[in-house]
């Protein structure tokens, strides 16, 4: 990998760091996704640091190219996340038919008084 390449790329992954970062300190995302996403940049930095860890970790799990294993691993990641999302969304129905349920229960005894 070319060195300028190597540069603009970890310094990219710098500038996902300051973003994370900033987006957990304006409450922009939550503790738990920051820690996910803090740990996929570090992922890319030991990538593009030292290259030759894909390669041989592909080598060793029998891939024939390391851009194989790479796809492999990024989709499981964006299933991770969409499991992980999908379940907010469930745990957030529940709560909102709730609060729906309440409140109707709470007009109703209005109503009677």
């Amino acid at each position: 990998m070319a060195l300028n390449l190597k540069i603009f790329l970890i310094l990219l992954s710098l500038f996902g760091f300051i973003s994370i970062f900033k987006m957990i300190k304006a409450k922009h995302l939550s503790m738990k996704f920051g820690m996910y996403w803090t740990i996929v940049f570090i992922f890319l930095m030991l990538l593009i640091i030292f290259p030759n860890i894909i390669e041989s970790l592909a080598h060793f799990l029998g891939f024939k190219e390391a851009p194989n294993l790479l796809f492999l691993i990024a989709i499981f990641l964006l299933f991770y996340i969409v499991f992980a999302l999908y379940t907010t969304i469930s745990k957030l129905q529940e709560m909102n038919r709730r609060l729906v349920q309440e409140l109707s229960l709470l007009k109703h005894d209005l109503k009677k008084k």
